[in-house]
């Protein structure tokens, strides 16, 4: 690809969370929600590269921010080198609480670069420059692409399909007051899995895909069921298998641990507030503050801000 200049000298985005796995679809399934960062990205005259941190957050404030560093990695991918660059964040997505903070930053810095240049980068290489970066597509793909989402590989090749959205459910979040990284949370995995195990995840994966198609959501107390990743990270987050016991009782209609955690998501028709009290309550008995919120898919993905929304 030849070198090229950009097309804009201010670009905004808009990224939203996302919550992977859904019990059963470890590294496979991911939706996007309704919480979003908003990117603001600017080419300047001045040779360095800074940013604008909101004062209560704690993260790189110059070429080591993630955002940065992804937008680096496209603007490598076309031949772009920038003089400098400002970057200003509003952040609103809980950050390493399971909802995707690192795949906002890495998709906003991607799709803020590729705007500024004048979009040479298709979604599917924008999709293929984030799990790169990520290292995995559960939640950098519904993020990108909004909506619900099934991420599967054939040889080096990322894939993922659209899945109905469960629309009409709330989608109840307890997110409790600390934090969990995401390398912490897999390296408690075992290295292997038993054979009876990926059978029991199969099956569950299948009936959720099934289950969204037929729109049976009674069947999602089941195929949220997961025996590979959840029973060894219950160790890292007190309460969670008593808060997701506590879930079902007060009527939700499937819970599950949100991507690495600590945070828990919970699928409710009815009740979304007393479904909220409950894991709340669930988690105060073990020593855990917790916020509580309802939100709804997002189905647009990550959106270029303009005087309207863009769709990328």
């Amino acid at each position: 690809m030849d070198a090229i200049t950009p097309t804009y000298r201010h670009v905004q985005v808009r990224v939203p969370a996302s919550t992977a796995n859904l019990g059963s679809g470890f590294d496979i399934f991911g939706m996007a929600l309704e919480i979003y960062n908003t990117f603001s990205l600017r080419l300047t005259t001045e040779s360095q590269w800074s940013v604008t941190v909101p004062t209560t957050l704690t993260m790189p404030a110059n070429r080591d921010n993630l955002v940065f560093q992804s937008a680096c990695r496209l603007f490598k991918e076309v031949g772009f080198d920038p003089q400098g660059l400002h970057l200003e964040l509003d952040i609103n997505i809980p950050l390493a609480r399971g909802l995707g903070s690192s795949s906002s930053a890495i998709i906003g810095g991607l799709v803020a670069a590729n705007a500024m240049v004048g979009f040479p980068c298709d979604r599917k290489a924008l999709l293929d420059m984030a799990i790169e970066i990520e290292g995995h597509p559960d939640n950098v793909t519904p993020a990108l692409i909004g909506g619900m989402t099934l991420s599967y590989k054939t040889g080096q090749t990322h894939r993922y399909l659209n899945l109905p959205c469960p629309s009409e459910l709330n989608i109840v979040l307890a997110i409790p007051d600390f934090q969990l990284g995401t390398a912490q949370a897999r390296s408690i995995l075992p290295p292997h899995i038993t054979r009876s195990d990926a059978i029991f995840n199969g099956s569950r994966t299948a009936l959720l895909v099934a289950a969204l198609y037929e729109k049976r959501y009674d069947w999602l107390a089941t195929a949220m069921e997961d025996h590979i990743h959840q029973p060894y990270r219950a160790s890292l987050v007190p309460g969670m298998t008593e808060a997701i016991a506590a879930g079902y009782r007060a009527n939700a209609l499937g819970v599950a641990l949100s991507g690495a955690g600590p945070t828990l998501i919970a699928l409710v028709q009815h009740d979304a507030k007393a479904v909220g009290a409950v894991l709340q309550e669930t988690f105060r008995q073990h020593g855990v503050s917790c916020n509580i919120r309802t939100v709804q898919p997002d189905i647009d993905g990550a959106v270029v801000v303009d005087s309207t929304f863009h769709r990328i």
